[in-house]
């Protein structure tokens, strides 16, 4: 799971549902990922799959899918 590090996401829960952000890494809690909004500087600490999901470029270009 370490591969979702430095990726874009989208924030699915809370506040700031709906906005994206990017993931730091894991949390200091096992199972949560730190993820800052890209409007903040807050860092929040949420579950993969249930709180935030990766974003995906289906661009023309496949480097950067």
């Amino acid at each position: 799971m370490s591969r979702i590090r430095s990726r874009d996401v989208l924030i699915l829960t809370g506040e700031r549902k709906g906005e994206e952000g990017v993931c730091l890494g894991e949390a200091r809690q096992p199972g949560l990922w730190a993820i800052s909004p890209d409007r903040s500087d807050e860092v929040l600490s949420l579950v993969f799959e249930k709180d935030f999901g990766l974003l995906v470029d289906l661009s023309a270009n496949p480097e950067l899918n």
